[in-house]
């Protein structure tokens, strides 16, 4: 990518829990338990950081608009070159849905822990967003921002997850993944099940070179960007940043006596061009893009496939890179 300005920014905002049951509150909704004074100097945090990018972009003469995450359309994409995303992990993957490969994005954590936080023990949950996917935060952005601004620093290409569903009269081609994708039954107690299989060519070379029936709690897909948050936690292998291969597992796979074989199949990679399919064998079961927000609905007979594809360019920090 050619050094020069980033010239027009979108800039996405998280919306709050403080305003998210704000809005309940008054339908009479809220939950009663809330700690409101914790939840508005939350918001108060987030908000003095969404000024201050404000301000750094208004200092450096650079033409921006600002979205709500909820409202986040492709429409305002359209004429961008950078996207901010401020607020945490989760703004910056809802953000990551709507860019293809042209079009690089940032992510702010505005409201990150404090050194002497993780020293107190508390009564309550109080923990803030990791930032795992931020370049900068609050504390530092006053110095990262016109860095990157000014093309200082370049994007790390990140490999996605490209998901595609197949049913009987239709086909839907779901959000790029940056993190992970979940295949599950949408009641945790119940089985899932599905027959996996791994591709490879295409077309009228298209082989499939392994597959077997599944029973189990789902199965996880994750990039290498992914590999150190949920995957990491079910077991998996923390993966190089910039590996453009996937990783799987299956999750609590119930496998029958007599084939035991199959255990050593439960876990593994998707080399660069190969592709997953699944065949969904339940009545009813969900597909989880990022986490909850993105979600597509199955019923018995869709087949699912899957393979690292639709890469986007990231900030990252010196950390993340390697």
């Amino acid at each position: 990518m050619a050094r020069v300005g980033f010239r027009r920014l979108l800039v996405v905002v998280k919306q709050t829990p403080y305003e998210m049951y704000s809005q309940l509150k008054a339908q009479g909704k809220a939950p009663l338990a809330l700690r409101w004074e914790r939840l508005k100097n939350r918001y108060m945090i987030h908000r003095e950081c969404v000024a201050n990018v404000q301000n750094i972009l208004e200092q450096h003469s650079v033409r921006y608009s600002v979205v709500g995450r909820e409202e986040l359309d492709r429409q305002h994409i359209s004429g961008a070159d950078l996207v901010l995303a401020v607020g945490g992990d989760g703004t910056v993957l809802s953000a990551s849905h709507f860019l293809d490969d042209s079009t690089p994005l940032l992510g702010i954590n505005s409201d990150p822990g404090k050194e002497e936080d993780k020293q107190v023990i508390k009564k309550a949950d109080e923990r803030r967003s990791f930032g795992a996917l931020c370049m900068c935060s609050a504390d530092n952005m006053h110095e990262i921002l016109p860095r990157v601004l000014h093309r200082e620093v370049e994007p790390s290409y990140r490999t996605r997850i490209q998901t595609v569903i197949r049913s009987t009269f239709t086909e839907t081609k779901l959000p790029p993944a940056l993190n992970d994708i979940l295949v599950a039954h949408p009641i945790p107690a119940a089985v899932s099940r599905f027959r996996l299989g791994f591709l490879n060519g295409s077309g009228l070379e298209e082989m499939e070179h392994f597959s077997f029936n599944v029973w189990s709690s789902g199965i996880w897909f994750s990039t290498a960007t992914g590999s150190s948050a949920v995957m990491r936690a079910a077991g998996g292998e923390v993966m190089e940043p910039l590996s453009r291969e996937l990783q799987y597992m299956v999750r609590e796979h119930l496998v029958e006596e007599g084939m035991d074989h199959l255990r050593d199949e439960s876990h593994g990679m998707v080399s660069e061009g190969s592709r997953v399919r699944i065949r969904w064998n339940s009545q009813f079961g969900n597909i989880y893009v990022d986490g909850a927000h993105a979600v597509h609905k199955l019923q018995l007979g869709d087949e699912i496939e899957l393979n690292a594809g639709s890469p986007l360019w990231l900030f990252c920090s010196d950390k993340q890179r390697f």
